[in-house]
């Protein structure tokens, strides 16, 4: 506990309050010590992390006080300054009206209210005071100084800096003003493609934002013809789909790369450089995609090391090989394509061609399936054209029922040799992470042992891409949703069909254990049939919707807290995981929240988002929790008792878009905001607890008891549990809910709810 003695006494009552305990100020150092360590929070190593954070943001907040101290001594100093210089400009405003000007004397404080920074949109601003200065006949020499009158000192004194010729010029004012809020030509035009209604806004007000937004885009790059706003916008759909490593490349010259042929000139450059290094790099690239790869397997050229790919000089021409089939020695030819060693026949209407190789001992590209009720883990071949059903898969969709035709298929090996046999062909659905292709499967009944194949067509019409070099593979529509490859099983093991179930349908040894065997695999067959809710991944729920609501707060944002070498490398993978699941994503946002890695029991480590600062400015949703004591009395002891643990629970709920900026958060790699509810929000546990009684209202009855992601199902005979389960997983289906499998009891007699048994 030595960690604690380099506190301070405010440190120490904020550490424990943070604990949850009740403080008074009267307390004694040793006395706040002993009650933190006696607190049932109290878990030593993130204790040592809170306090730090607690200690770091006490010094922060001293300095932040000591420089806003010297800031306001230089603001009295110039604040005479800017008064004398005003004085100055609406004096000479006044002569001039004098010596013969029409300006009419205009109160502008009755006609536009003042700017504020924290609530006004500058741009929006602007454009306001153009049209009331217009409408009021304000002569243009003149907009300036009335402008300064209505900016707060702190804004204005940017003016007051620079020469008289620029402080009395509007457009220079203009962009003094544009510049200090960062609004270039760039920043209007993220904002015309990324802003969002208001909830509290019309669609008038949205289209005028948005029109107004587009206009600073153009103006900002002095778009007047149709001709340049056409190139502008063929520019904007270029950029778009411009891979981020090359955007990096041209990130000093990004923004004014607004000409077609220019942009397009530096692509091609990058690419010829790009290509050129790839070509001359001995290791191929494992990362091709399905469709490339399967566009050279099917072409099937011979293998040639880059230097047969190149123009031959003439000079050396008789020196090249001829090439000969190694058959029978004709020149020419390849075995393959040789007439006197394969000749060509007529094929028949229902042959089919396959271009194949043998599989590896250990593939690499497993993926989970399911067709029916039969779970499988197979092999994505880029190799084959067709999808070809292993012996096992194949006698369990026959036993099935399933009505497979019989055909002759021509098989094309890797070394170019051909061979006919027998094979068996249906049609069936596959179903993968969620999604359902129907394809037509092939099947050798000759073949044993062999394992099930996914070919270039079921990839193609899925839209799966495998990444060889990640060993992971993801739709071709969800590019950041990665999905790692499965680890090899030991098929020779697999005795029977109900084999193929996967884990998650089995009963533990500690699950069950007053079943019959016949009520065992009556619950083992329903696990199997909605065995869709207990694997990761989905889209977020559609009941549900978190909101932040901040009033008219500004934002907040902190610098990020320090880390060590070891700390980051954890932090790294923790994000790359988080945007692999599409939780977090890349942003820019005037919000920013540090994160600090905190210890699990089980010796990993959590990120956790520090989001008290904006906790402090989010208005409290009143939505009540349940009593624990009052579930705790209604949950009483049945014969059957099954409870649920939603996976991830809170990140199976999205973030309202307009308020994704405000969970922004930094680190040493960057900031990124949440897609999903995260942890650590004010209101996250009223939004998930509102979702979970919207869930159970559904329930029918079910007698069904719920804290946030705690579910428990109580029942007295086995056959109404099957059924409320069922009625229980059925909604959750429709709610797109997941479950972990791992923390899931199901038919028990004694269950542990709540921290108690």
């Amino acid at each position: 506990m030595a960690f604690l003695g380099k506190a301070r006494k405010e440190d120490l009552i904020i550490l424990a309050r943070e604990l949850g305990e009740e403080v008074t100020p009267d307390l004694k150092i040793i006395d706040l010590r002993n009650l933190i360590v006696a607190s049932t929070n109290y878990e030593m190593e993130f204790v040592k992390e809170l306090l730090n954070t607690v200690i770091s943001q006490r010094t922060e907040e001293a300095e932040q006080r000591k420089l806003e101290l010297e800031i306001e001594e230089r603001r009295k100093r110039e604040e005479r300054e800017f008064e004398l210089e005003k004085l100055k400009l609406q004096n000479e405003s006044f002569n001039s009206a004098g010596n013969g000007s029409s300006r009419p004397k205009i109160d502008f404080l009755s006609m536009i209210p003042k700017f504020d920074q924290v609530n006004n949109d500058i741009s929006l601003y602007l454009i306001l005071f153009e049209r009331q200065a217009q409408a009021a006949d304000v002569p243009k020499e003149f907009w300036a100084s009335h402008l300064l009158s209505l900016l707060p000192y702190e804004i204005a004194q940017l003016v007051a800096r620079e020469d008289v010729g620029i402080s009395r010029d509007f457009e220079k004012v203009k962009s003094l003003l544009l510049k200090r809020y960062k609004l270039t030509a760039e920043k209007f035009r993220q904002l015309f493609s990324k802003h969002c209604k208001s909830p509290t806004a019309t669609w008038k007000d949205f289209a005028y934002e948005v029109r107004n937004y587009f206009h600073g885009w153009i103006s900002g790059l002095d778009i007047s013809t149709f001709d340049q706003l056409k190139e502008l916008i063929i520019v904007d759909q270029i950029k778009r789909r411009v891979p981020p490593e090359v955007r990096e490349h041209y990130i000093d010259e990004w923004s004014q790369l607004n000409n077609v042929e220019k942009l397009t000139s530096k692509l091609d450059d990058y690419d010829a450089v790009r290509t050129k290094r790839d070509f001359h790099t001995s290791t191929p690239r494992k990362g091709a995609e399905n469709r490339a790869y399967h566009t050279l397997k099917q072409k099937r050229y011979p293998e040639q090391s880059p230097k047969f790919l190149e123009n031959p000089k003439p000079e050396k021409k008789e020196n090249r090989s001829t090439l000969t089939c190694y058959g029978c020695g004709k020149p020419g030819y390849i075995k393959a394509k040789c007439p006197s060693c394969t000749p060509r026949e007529k094929s028949s209407s229902n042959s089919i061609t396959l271009y194949t190789c043998h599989a590896s001992v250990s593939p690499t590209a497993l993926l989970d399936i399911r067709i029916g009720d039969i779970h499988g883990r197979v092999c994505a071949d880029t190799g084959a054209t067709r999808s070809i059903a292993g012996e096992l898969m194949f006698n369990s969709l026959r036993e099935r029922g399933v009505d497979f035709q019989k055909m002759e298929v021509t098989m094309v090996l890797a070394d170019g040799s051909q061979t006919n046999m027998e094979a068996y062909t249906a049609p069936v659905s596959i179903d993968i992470e969620g999604r359902t292709v129907p394809i037509e499967m092939l099947a050798l009944p000759k073949a044993k042992g062999n394992r099930t194949l996914l070919g270039t067509d079921f990839l193609e019409k899925s839209g799966i891409v495998l990444d060889l070099k990640n060993k992971s593979w993801y739709f071709c529509d969800k590019p950041h949703h990665k999905i790692c490859f499965k680890e090899d099983l030991d098929v020779n093991s697999l005795q029977a069909a109900g084999s193929i179930i996967a884990n998650s349908c089995q009963l533990r040894e500690d699950e069950g254990t007053t079943l019959t065997p016949e009520q065992r695999e009556k619950m083992i067959c329903l696990l199997g049939k909605f065995d869709s809710i207990f694997k990761p991944g989905g889209d977020p729920t559609p009941y549900a919707e978190h909101h932040i609501n901040t009033g008219n707060s500004p934002p907040v944002a902190g610098p990020p807290y320090r880390m060590n070498p070891a700390k980051r490398e954890l932090l790294k993978k923790e994000l790359d995981s988080l945007l692999a699941d599409g939780i977090i994503e890349e942003c820019e946002s005037p919000y920013a929240s540090p994160v600090v890695l905190v210890p699990k029991s089980n010796g990993s480590m959590r990120l956790c988002v520090d989001f008290r600062k904006l906790n402090a400015t989010t208005i409290a949703d009143t939505y009540p929790l349940p009593r624990m004591d009052d579930l705790l009395t209604e949950a009483k002891s049945t014969a059957y008792m099954s409870t649920l643990d939603l996976k991830s629970g809170y990140h199976q709920i999205k973030v309202h878009e307009a308020d994704q900026d405000k969970t922004a958060f930094i680190c040493p790699f960057g900031t990124y905001k949440y897609l999903r509810m995260p942890f650590g929000l004010r209101n996250a546990p009223a939004t998930f607890q509102r979702l979970v009684d919207k869930f159970r209202a559904g329930l029918k009855n079910v007698f069904a008891l719920s804290y946030l992601d705690d579910i428990i199902i109580l029942s007295e005979t086995f056959d109404q549990h099957i059924t409320d389960l069922q009625i229980v997983f059925e909604r959750l289906s429709l709610f797109k809910l997941h479950a972990n499998r791992e923390k899931c009891h199901f038919a028990c007699d004694r269950v542990k709810y709540l921290g108690h048994w």
